[in-house]
């Protein structure tokens, strides 16, 4: 049942330090900071399940985490690390006080949603509207390219004129603009118009690539539209294709499309259901053509969870 996967999950990843909790999402060591603990994301994540599951004490934790390492943007400092030599918990030497956009998306949402269901901790001590309002105007004035509306990689693109055009479809959580726009609104027309240049790009992925499937990074052509990289933009040589960062694609544009029914992402979802359809199993990584990266012949939850999910929206 879905109760006993949540009891399952939370024992395995859900930590204390003192009276905030956070997510481990280094049990085995393979994040390149050998000594992280967690991230905005797996924070982001926690707190939407932890309202998802009604369990407010998990999430006011998980919250006291997010306002503990907040940045000077007002946004959530990417990665923690255990600093054993101080015994303490701090962040990440290179970059960890920056913000990884869709961490912050997550959050908000979530502190939307937990306004809905609860207005209040028990206490009294935190109002969760009151602390989404704010991270989404630090979100805006951050993480969102003001001249293409495009969601940028975090609050430190700006810095590096490298990354200036470029955004990574992990971030299109269309689900999350739009709790923006109906909840934040003194930005409503911004939102509206960040979820409608994704759409358009996101249809545009579909025209060059029948698959539907998207690249890990994209980034502004001479014709307007994001297209994908023909070289390495950030991470490794797979940034043009279908990888650990897009593998999420799938999930955010069906939770999108079961909650508006929108046409405009129909096409999209189509491809890509019929895509992972047409194969015995869904393998760890793909060209954006359809043919498997050079070495994955194995899966993972990660590309698996979402290829399912647009199959069972579709």
């Amino acid at each position: 049942s879905i109760d006993q996967k949540y009891r399952e999950w939370r024992a395995e990843y859900v930590r204390a330090w003192g009276d905030m909790l956070y997510i481990d999402y280094n049990k085995k060591g393979e994040v390149e900071q050998k000594n992280a603990i967690t991230c905005s994301e797996a924070i982001g994540y926690g707190m939407l399940i932890s309202v998802l599951m009604v369990n407010q004490a998990d999430f006011d934790g998980l919250l006291r985490w997010f306002l503990h390492f907040k940045n000077a943007n007002g946004l959530c400092s990417w990665q923690q690390i255990d600093n054993k030599h101080n015994r303490t918990y701090s962040n990440a030497p290179e970059g960890g006080s920056n913000s990884a956009t869709d961490g912050d998306i997550d959050i908000a949402t979530s502190l939307f949603y937990a306004a809905k269901a609860w207005g209040r901790s028990p206490c009294g001590r935190y109002d969760y509207r009151q602390i989404a309002i704010p991270l989404c105007k630090a979100i805006w004035d951050h993480e969102i390219n003001h001249y293409t509306f495009m969601p940028t990689l975090g609050d430190w693109w700006g810095e590096e004129s490298a990354y200036t055009d470029v955004t990574r479809p992990s971030d299109f959580i269309l689900a999350g603009f739009l709790t923006f726009y109906n909840e934040d609104v003194e930005r409503s027309q911004q939102w509206s118009r960040v979820m409608d240049t994704i759409i358009a790009n996101v249809q545009h992925q579909v025209q060059l690539n029948p698959t539907g499937l998207i690249a890990d990074f994209l980034k502004l052509a001479t014709n307007g539209y994001y297209e994908p990289p023909r070289v390495k933009i950030l991470e490794s040589d797979n940034d043009k294709d279908y990888n650990w960062n897009s593998c999420r694609v799938p999930w955010r544009l069906s939770v999108y499309y079961l909650l508006t029914q929108d046409p405009r992402v129909l096409p999209a979802l189509m491809a890509q259901s019929s895509f992972f359809g047409s194969l015995p199993e869904v393998n760890a990584g793909y060209h954006l053509n359809g043919q498997r990266i050079h070495g994955r012949t194995y899966s993972d939850m990660s590309y698996t969870a979402p290829a399912s999910m647009v199959m069972w929206t579709m």
